[in-house]
């Protein structure tokens, strides 16, 4: 069939039918500028489709890529895109209006996660029995397997076997938490049955779990289905809504780091331990398209070097002596269509360090004992707290695997750096571990809080977590107070008195901690007022006012 694409979308013949049907439809010209739009496409993109028509279908975001179809004349191009925040399923294809000249149309269908997950695991092994709890534990279905384990003649009743036997407060661990975990139970038979509890998270947010069952006997052949079933729950477990601050260069970090979610290039995180480098490393895989693959961390400074080799890339059968018979997937296996997050990556020895070059340049690991390899499709995110330039001027890190690992640097900031994000972070930390503790307390006192400003924090924001941890346990009211915290976070070289007079005004103490706070910055920017004025987010001008303001020379 032709079609003058030339004309308005209203005068094709189609369009009634077009704008009613439940997919979105998105259709170009010769010219690749906007056509058609119906109401299901804007509300996907987040648009208005009359105020499109007639642009270019490169206004869009995210880019269609038209042009690369055309280029590579490919009639039809099935994917998945994120658009604003869903997950959809976008077919493009092309329309040949006369000979070797083209339009291009696209059809747009949200994918919902729920189903699909719910779907893929039904249509695993039929050797597991399944049930699917939603979040507020209720059954949602089983399937022919867990219904023999559970003989019943009625939804009801089958429902009623399953409580008595799965325990309601491992089905609420297993939302709440969001985490994977397996336990046994007997059957009536006697029969030994092992549960394994997969939360369904989407955004960080638990939706469900599913539960599958199988006699204990099998749980060695299913060894690797399960393993990997502890990594597959759709998302990592933050996003970056988990990242909280308002400080102007944490702001760029996350900024930095949604751009890179994009991509699949290498993504290398430094800074202090307790900054947050494995939330970031969590968000970066959650923004990206693969946040439905697994994601799989690897902390290589608490894996003896002797089995670091063995944890990173797997063994056949016979490898070495108590090995497995049926061998091992390595965790860049475990990782195939996800990311793997190597933490502590400059704990790693340099002959480590050489087979990870490889596995990154040739994008395929070979397990001890095999004779072939295994191709992998994984995106690498690694983590340090050391100065990888330094350690390759010392030889102690390999120079090929550093340029390999430095193509997009997230730095983050230390807290003694993020002052004004302190009290934002403060409560933040006692909201969540009330939620965590089952607690009540209410607020931090605004004593506290300076206390928490004034002390430099070593141990970072996992310092201060753990410090608000201990004053929940210790608090007696609805507020933490001085008393609640310990001496050495009141006792620092300064010993701000908060007894009454003059020279113990509020206004003295925020005065000194600004004057230290700004000499310290200047200090670590190598007296560039420029760069200091920027770190502490506040204009050049200001910062000249107030080094006149405490008489602050360089």
């Amino acid at each position: 069939m032709s079609l003058n694409l030339e004309l308005h979308s209203h005068d094709l013949l189609l369009y009634p039918i077009l704008q009613n049907i439940d997919e979105g439809i998105l259709i170009t010209d010769t010219s690749l500028n906007i056509i058609f739009c119906n109401e299901n496409a804007g509300k996907i993109l987040g648009l208005n489709p009359n105020q499109i028509l007639d642009q270019n279908v490169d206004c869009l975001k995210p880019h269609l890529t038209f042009d690369n179809i055309l280029k590579g004349q490919h009639r039809i191009v099935k994917d998945i895109k994120l658009i604003n925040e869903d997950e959809v399923n976008v077919t493009r294809g092309l329309l040949e209006i006369r000979p070797k000249c083209y339009a291009a149309y696209a059809i747009l269908r949200t994918i919902d996660s729920f189903k699909e997950y719910q779907l893929n695991s039904l249509l695993q092994t039929p050797y597991e029995g399944i049930a699917v709890f939603d979040k507020n534990a209720h059954l949602l279905y089983s399937n022919e397997v867990c219904r023999g384990l559970f003989p019943s003649n009625s939804s009801s009743e089958l429902n009623q076997k399953m409580g008595a036997l799965i325990p309601w407060t491992n089905l609420q661990q297993a939302i709440d938490r969001g985490k994977t975990f397996s336990t046994e139970v007997l059957l009536p038979d006697e029969q030994a049955l092992r549960l394994i509890f997969l939360p369904i998270m989407r955004h960080n947010r638990s939706l469900g779990v599913i539960v599958k069952s199988s006699p204990v006997k099998l749980s060695r052949v299913n060894e690797w289905e399960q393993l990997l079933g502890q990594y597959q729950q759709g998302t990592a477990r933050y996003c970056i809504n988990n990242i909280v601050g308002n400080n102007q260069l944490i702001c760029e970090q996350k900024a930095l780091a949604a751009k890179a979610a994009r991509s699949v290039s290498t993504v290398l995180i430094t800074g202090e331990s307790g900054t947050g480098k494995e939330i970031f490393a969590h968000a970066i895989h959650n923004m990206s398209p693969r946040r439905k693959g697994p994601f799989v961390k690897v902390n290589c400074a608490a894996v003896p070097e002797t089995l670091l080799e063995s944890e990173l890339f797997g063994y056949n059968e016979g490898a070495f002596t108590g090995a497995l018979k049926e061998g091992k997937p390595g965790k860049f296996e475990l990782a195939n269509h996800g990311t793997i997050f190597l933490d502590e990556i400059a704990d790693m020895s340099l002959s480590m360090q050489a087979k990870l070059l490889r596995v990154l340049q040739e994008r395929e690991v070979e397990r001890i004992g095999s004779l072939s390899s295994t191709k992998v499709n994984i995106r690498v995110i690694a983590a340090t707290n050391q100065n990888l330039a330094e350690l390759v001027s010392e030889n102690k890190f390999r120079e090929d695997l550093f340029y390999r690992l430095n193509v997009i640097v997230l730095n983050l900031l230390p807290l003694r750096q993020r002052v004004d994000d302190i009290p934002l972070l403060s409560h933040h930390l006692l909201h969540r571990l009330n939620q965590e503790l089952g607690t009540r307390v209410e607020k931090i006192s605004p004593e506290v809080v300076q206390h928490f400003c004034s002390y430099d924090w070593p141990g970072n924001i996992r310092e201060l977590e753990n410090i608000i941890e201990r004053a929940v346990n210790f608090c007696e009211g609805n507020t933490i107070t001085v008393k609640d915290i310990p001496d050495n976070i009141i006792q620092r070289k300064n010993h701000y008195s908060f007894t009454t007079g003059s020279h113990s005004s509020l206004g003295n103490i925020l005065g000194k901690h600004e004057k230290e706070l700004i000499e310290e910055v200047l200090k670590n920017c190598g007296g560039n007022k420029s760069k200091a004025a920027k770190t502490l987010n506040i204009h050049r001008s200001v910062l000249y006012r107030k080094l006149h303001k405490y008489n602050i020379k360089l």
